[in-house]
């Protein structure tokens, strides 16, 4: 990050602590883009995974607890998400917030507790804003100076790339939900290069469901990784047998699609918040005044296991999301995606106990094996 900006974001004012350390990124060496990762990947076998938001860089925050329950609940793998924060769209520098997001060192004794119980890990680091206008989201961010903006996000994801070499990440996101990045492919390829320089795991992407053949620089990372959050009923009672052949089409168009890519897939945010709307606006978390409908939200992941967990182009599911902080909500009345005791905690335990006894699958090898994927 350039220095004239980085100092004037490092001080953070936290009421229980007094003094706030800031770990600055520094960017690596430009390389022309790879097509794969120099090294084998720690494993081959099915990513069932479920997502966990770092949100506190209290270090005696209790996201070991977390972890184990996610590793408790069946998952083989933990998505760990930490975020560098931008003013609104507009905004052209990224900052770390040190009240928010764990240090280095509590990031990496983490990963070590999550190796700890046989779990492997995905760290996505995602953009968000810090203080968004309305409609606002990362979706649509558009600096006023797309190289500032492009400096400081390499930046961001080199520190972490290095990071999680050090601490022997099984896959790096190298971004999520970027809709308005995505047609820089070249600068795209130029990021994907300078992180296959520090980080020799698996590289993916989290793309939109709806904007996944917009991104030309799949061939340059190893899992192509997309979102899950289509109107699945129109509006409709989402019944199990409604939603099952709402997926089929898409399962359809998603194949087609991805045999000319020829890269597994990983869903990296499977999740529908426990609202009665919840199969047509899985996206919207909001509508709180609408009910929660644990039935609903346990059909949509009954359907979407049914339709994918023995699919053999898909490497890896992880679930949006699970509880990160004392005294969270949870349960039927719970509106959120959490899916902590609701019957959908039972699905998910279900399916993925049943894929830990599956065959192991070729799906998540190094990008040079992958192409040979077909559905």
């Amino acid at each position: 990050m350039r220095n004239d900006k980085l100092w004037t974001l490092v001080i953070f004012a936290a009421v229980l602590l007094a003094v706030i350390a800031f770990n600055p990124f520094s960017g690596g060496q430009d390389h022309a883009p790879a097509t794969g990762p120099a090294s084998q990947p720690a494993s081959g076998d099915f990513l069932a995974g479920i997502s966990l938001q770092l949100h506190s860089g209290n270090d005696e925050h209790p996201f070991e607890t977390y972890i184990d329950e996610i590793a408790d609940a069946g998952a083989n793998t933990v998505c760990l998400v930490i975020a560098a924060y931008q003013e609104n769209c507009a905004s052209s520098s990224l900052f770390v917030d040190a009240r928010k997001t764990p240090s280095d060192r509590r990031l990496t004794q983490l990963i070590d507790h999550a190796h700890g119980r046989g779990l492997r890990v995905v760290l996505m680091p995602i953009v968000l804003l810090d203080n968004p206008l309305a409609g606002e989201w990362r979706g649509k961010i558009a600096p006023t100076s797309w190289d500032d903006w492009w400096e400081d996000y390499t930046g961001y994801l080199v520190h972490y790339a290095r990071l999680a070499e050090k601490a022997d990440v099984d896959v790096l996101m190298i971004g999520s939900e970027l809709l308005s990045t995505e047609r820089f492919t070249d600068r795209w390829e130029k990021l994907i290069g300078t992180i296959r320089h520090d980080y020799h795991g698996l590289l993916s992407y989290s793309t939109n469901w709806d904007h996944y053949q917009v991104p030309k620089f799949w061939k340059h990372l190893d899992l192509i990784g997309m979102t899950t959050y289509y109107d699945l009923t129109g509006g409709k009672t989402p019944t199990l047998e409604r939603l099952l052949a709402a997926w089929e089409p898409i399962r359809r168009d998603i194949h087609a699609w991805q045999a000319k890519i020829g890269l597994p897939i990983m869903f990296t945010e499977v999740g529908w918040p426990n609202l009665t709307t919840c199969a047509q606006y899985p996206w919207n978390y909001t509508l709180t005044d609408k009910g929660p409908d644990p039935a609903a939200q346990a059909n949509c992941f009954e359907a979407f296991f049914r339709t994918w967990i023995d699919d053999p182009i898909v490497a890896g599911i992880m679930v949006w999301e699970w509880r990160n902080y004392p005294d969270q909500p949870t349960g039927p009345t719970d509106t959120s995606y959490v899916p902590c005791g609701k019957p959908a905690l039972d699905v998910i335990s279900r399916y993925y106990r049943a894929a830990q006894l599956a065959t192991t699958r070729p799906a998540t090898q190094p990008a040079e094996t992958a192409n040979a994927v077909s559905p």
